[in-house]
């Protein structure tokens, strides 16, 4: 990935509600259109990585559509083919095959995978182990698509309690080529003490912050973790449902660099 002051800041691109969600109602070319405008906003203001999400397509099922993993290659390779930038891919919510695939093909350069060691319940049901099944997808298409992983995710509770540091470990040696750490939602931030600690626990894989990052905690959060994703405060207003504002971007950044 490209770094910003020797970290890693990877912005988020969420997609418009795609076809057979409860919320779609957009065509795919104007869903594609408001993505390639965040995606060069997010350039404008310095970010050269980010994550292309279905964020709206909420509620979230874990077997979702094949009309949304068409929608999502088709968008990820419209988009790859208008930057340069490095683009990662997101799909809520899978079992990270139908990731690996999409991934693999759009060309895409990672994947997030937010439950890929672990047993967990959300909303949309129970979320199994993603490693077994993805890492295999990957030897079978000898994928470079590399995998960023979650651990304790955000909007989800673990079905079994289990040692947050065991749980990282068994990552690693599953093959994760880097770790995620989040608040409990969107917008909530994890704090200082936890992000050593993983980190500590990580060594020398790359931690990433995965929510709550803004101009203000960046710097601090950033003393121990190599990366952050970063979407609902460089949004205008800082709102998850607007356009990303290239002067919220140019602002973040100035708070890393400074």
């Amino acid at each position: 990935m490209m770094e910003t002051n020797g970290k890693d800041i990877i912005g988020m691109v969420h997609l418009k509600a795609l076809p057979t969600a409860p919320n779609h109602a957009l065509d795919l070319d104007v869903i594609y259109k408001a993505a390639l405008a965040d995606l060069k906003a997010l350039e404008a203001g310095g970010i050269t990585c980010a994550i292309v999400e279905n964020m709206f397509d909420t509620p979230y099922t874990h077997e979702p559509a094949l009309d949304t993993l068409i929608s999502m290659t088709v968008l990820l390779t419209q988009l790859k083919a208008q930057t340069k930038m490095t683009l990662g891919l997101n799909i809520q919510a899978t079992d990270g095959v139908e990731e690996m695939l999409v991934a693999s093909y759009a060309g895409a350069d990672f994947i997030r995978a937010e439950s890929f060691v672990e047993t967990r319940l959300t909303g949309g049901g129970v979320i199994r182990p993603m490693a077994p099944a993805l890492m295999r997808e990957k030897k079978r298409l000898q994928s470079p698509v590399r995998v960023l992983a979650d651990i304790n995710v955000k909007h989800s509770n673990p079905l079994i309690e289990q040692s947050i540091d065991d749980l990282i470990h068994e990552a690693i040696a599953s093959g994760a080529d880097g770790i995620i750490l989040t608040g409990l939602a969107t917008g909530n931030a994890p704090t200082v003490n936890d992000a050593k600690h993983f980190k500590t626990v990580c060594g020398s894989i790359p931690l990433y912050i995965g929510s709550g990052v803004n101009a203000d905690n960046v710097a601090d959060l950033l003393t121990y973790a190599d990366g952050t994703i970063v979407g609902s405060s460089i949004k205008r207003e800082g709102k998850v449902d607007l356009p990303v504002d290239a002067a919220r971007v140019r602002q973040l950044i100035k708070a890393v660099l400074d």
